[in-house]
């Protein structure tokens, strides 16, 4: 799981979705409120579904995730 601020400083639409996605899902699983998990379950169904709306990011080759330090 990416660090939201990390993956928000690094520009990728993607990253920044799939960290916020991570977080509101582990803020769900803590919550004792009703009316606060209704409420982190819709925003996550949202980002869920920019995230389905986003071309599907190319397979990248093991060198080139190498390369970038990945």
């Amino acid at each position: 799981m990416a660090d939201l601020v990390s993956a928000a400083r690094s520009g990728s639409r993607r990253e920044t979705l799939e960290a916020l996605r991570d977080k509101i899902a582990a803020s769900i699983q803590g919550c004792e409120s009703g009316r606060d998990v209704a409420a982190l379950s819709k925003r996550l169904m949202e980002v869920m579904g920019e995230l389905d709306a986003l071309p599907k990011p190319k397979k990248e080759s093991p060198l080139a995730k190498a390369k970038r330090g990945a």
